[in-house]
């Protein structure tokens, strides 16, 4: 199973992807929106797991550009974020609008519950 993994801090990305391959999942890890863009041109991954805060080019406006493709469309996508807004309802629901399946919200989320979520979401695409 294939993981793009869109996370700007290093020691959370290299923490998430240490934890998703040592369950098995190969993850390709890219540090902002564009290259996570990039990246969905050369390869269909089973599941992107995407921080919104990124910087410039945030990551709601890459879910708004994976809404424009629909083979990217297909693709579930987990927020995983350290974001406090994103336990906004109004965010909650704009992400669902967007495609969203699930919200994790860093540090909270254990690595129990990250392997299981991202587990949920492979298998029942």
């Amino acid at each position: 199973m294939n993981i793009l993994l869109i996370e700007a801090d290093k020691v959370l990305g290299e923490s998430s992807v240490n934890v998703l391959e040592a369950a098995g999942f190969k993850v390709t890890w890219k540090r902002s929106a564009q290259t996570g863009l990039d990246a969905l041109d050369d390869y269909l991954p089973d599941i992107i797991l995407l921080e919104i805060q990124l910087g410039n080019h945030n990551g709601i406006e890459f879910l708004y550009e994976i809404n424009s493709y629909p083979e990217w469309q297909r693709v579930p996508i987990i927020i995983h974020t350290i974001n406090p807004k994103a336990q906004d309802e109004i965010f909650k629901e704009a992400f669902k609008q967007l495609g969203v399946r699930d919200i994790l919200y860093k540090p909270r989320t254990s690595t129990v519950q990250l392997v299981r979520t991202v587990k949920k979401y492979v298998l029942v695409k």
